[in-house]
């Protein structure tokens, strides 16, 4: 019987504000723990899985070139990036489980990382409206919280006032 994938290490650097810690630092201070917590080392993983939305909130935007500048021993690692707007983490976790479930690799390291707080506020909401469908959504007033308060206003239109429930 064939093992099912399954996580066996992680980590995470302290949430908030880390306007001195470049994406680099993001991906080797975390990747480096998570992979010491399955037991592993770098040279053990053969597949790389970047979750990273961006969409200007850095100018690297090839962020999946960075595990191999972060950590020397995955710099011939093949490693992709995903991006799914709010999915992101999640879509590159479904990618790795893709590849380890049909053999290509053994053994994967996700990692999902943002870097928001390098912009002014202002950008950071005409940044995240690139989730998105700009066409219709782009010039919401509020930008991104905007298009979920419309979505919101929409639901307690139909089904009642859920304030309590939010």
């Amino acid at each position: 019987m064939t093992p099912h994938p399954c996580i066996v290490g992680w980590s995470h650097t302290r949430f908030g504000q880390l306007d001195a810690v470049d994406l680099e630092a993001l991906i080797r201070d975390t990747a480096l723990p998570a992979i010491a917590s399955a037991g592993l080392e770098p040279s053990d993983i053969d597949g790389v899985f970047i979750g990273h939305f961006n969409a200007g909130f850095v100018r690297q935007d090839f962020s999946a070139s960075l595990v191999g500048v972060a950590i020397e021993e995955l710099r011939h690692a093949p490693a992709v990036r995903m991006e799914n707007a709010c999915a992101t983490g999640s879509a590159a976790i479904w990618a790795a489980l893709d590849a380890l479930g049909a053999g290509r690799v053994q053994r994967a390291l996700v990692i999902g990382l943002e870097h928001m707080t390098g912009l002014p506020s202002a950008q950071i909401g005409q940044t995240l409206l690139k989730c998105s469908y700009v066409a219709q959504e782009g010039d919401t007033p509020g930008g991104f919280a905007g298009v979920f308060g419309q979505i919101a206003s929409t639901y307690f239109e139909r089904f009642g006032d859920q304030s309590d429930a939010l």
